[in-house]
Order: structure tokens, then sequence, then C-alpha cells
């Protein structure tokens, strides 16, 4: 299996049923405080924390884009601006809606690969709110830059 960010590789270990300490898969027993883990358990905890890791890791992984936003917001105000001083009318900004959609894709893309598990523990609820925000604020930019170029045909025309 190669190694990309939307497929972190992730080492399978088991949630023990009674101290919920994290153990090796295939471990007969926890090793903190002794309880025997049956196989069949242990299997489907192993999924289970394997599906909440990678979540969270993809989630780390593209929430960093969100430092990107109050540049987006900004670099298209100087574009819109610039596009004026130059052109007289928006050129260059009625292309600047693809740039948020890159992340809007990504994290779509997130939510249907990892958004609807029941099964996540704190971790993964802490990334799934951090991605729902990260959908608004991107949300936003796009909102922003749409509204800007429909006020302007609005008030000025399509030149």
């Amino acid at each position: 299996m190669s190694e990309s960010p939307l497929n972190p590789p992730v080492h399978p270990f088991v949630e023990c049923p009674n101290c919920r300490e994290l153990v090796e898969f295939g471990a007969g027993y926890c090793s903190r405080c002794r309880e025997p883990i049956d196989p069949a358990y242990g299997l489907v905890s192993a999924i289970i924390v394997h599906h909440n890791t990678q979540a969270c890791t993809v989630a780390n992984t593209f929430s960093g884009f969100d430092a990107f936003i109050p540049l987006a917001l900004i670099g298209s105000v100087v574009i819109f601006l610039i596009d004026l001083y130059v052109y007289g009318r928006p050129t260059i900004f009625l292309f600047l809606p693809i740039w948020p959609l890159m992340p809007l894709l990504i994290i779509v893309g997130w939510f249907f690969r990892f958004g609807r598990f029941k099964i996540g523990d704190a971790e993964f609820l802490q990334a799934r709110r951090e991605m729902r925000s990260s959908l608004l604020f991107w949300l936003v930019v796009l909102l922003v830059q749409i509204l800007a170029i429909a006020v302007w045909r609005l008030r000025f025309g399509a030149t």
C-alpha cells in the first residue's frame, strides 16, 4: 500500500476493553491491566482504532490549509483592486473562485470517507469539528469571491 496524505500508514492497535490502553494487535492480554483480549473483539477494535487514527491524521494534515484563509481573502481583494486599476473591470478575479475549490473538495471527500463514522473517539470528534469549521471558512471565501463578481456585474454590467 502506497503512502499518501489521503492514506497514511497506521499501525494496528487494539483498545483494551477494561482500561482503554492501546495494545498491539494480536496481543492476548493487556500489558497494563492484564485483561484478556478476545481475538474477535481485538479485530473489531483494531479496525475502529485504525479508522479513527487515519481520519484524525488526514484531518490534521489538511487543517494546515486553514492558515491560507486570510491569505486567500486578502489576495482576493488585492487581485480585485489590481484588476480594477489595470483593466477597469474584474478579469483575473473571475478565475479566483477556483482557488478555494481545492480545499473544499478535499474536505467534502473527508466527510464522505470518514464523517459518517459513529464510533469515533474524542480525538475523532474534535477532528470532525475542525473539518466542519474549515468547510465553513472556505465556503465563506468562495461566497465572498462570487458575491464580489455578482455585485460588480449587477452594478456595472457584464462588460
